[in-house]
């Protein structure tokens, strides 16, 4: 299995990405992590990571179950 890490820098500039867009400015809301040379948190190979709204990837079908201190966290953003 490979794993991918995500600081909480890297989740906030996503969001940000996504923020940015939403009030019209240009943004690919991406990405890269290349740091294959960390020495607790190694990427496996380089990977891009792209934010998309949820009412854009939820078009089909609704999300899955979220912990309920995950949930919580996410409506007091």
């Amino acid at each position: 299995m490979q794993r991918l890490f995500l600081s909480r820098r890297n989740l906030l500039s996503l969001l940000s990405k996504l923020d940015r867009v939403k009030a019209g400015d240009k943004s690919a809301c991406t990405i890269i992590k290349a740091d294959t040379l960390h020495p607790k948190y190694p990427s496996t190979d380089v990977i891009t990571v792209t934010a998309i709204e949820d009412e854009n990837y939820y078009i089909d079908r609704q999300p899955g179950i979220m912990h309920p201190a995950d949930e919580e966290n996410l409506h007091a953003i």
